[in-house]
């Protein structure tokens, strides 16, 4: 499993904890479910930038975005 920091307003971060406190889960597993959901209709497709382009080049990334989108 990849590792990755994410900085959270502390509202955020405290209405995460109570939740994960409250639902008996982890904070992670909450966090991978939000994310799950959040990008169930985004597919890599074949063609598609690899990050590292992506990052290079902000406005190709954006057309590959709105073309990963389009088709929803």
């Amino acid at each position: 499993m990849a590792k990755t920091t994410v900085e959270l307003p502390d509202g955020l971060h405290r209405t995460l904890r109570v939740k994960a406190a409250l639902d008996d889960r982890s904070m992670n597993d909450i966090i991978i479910e939000a994310l799950q959901t959040h990008l169930s209709g985004f597919r890599i497709e074949p063609g598609m930038l690899e990050i590292e382009e992506v990052s290079r080049d902000p406005e190709r990334s954006r057309q590959h975005a709105g073309r990963a989108h389009s088709s929803d």
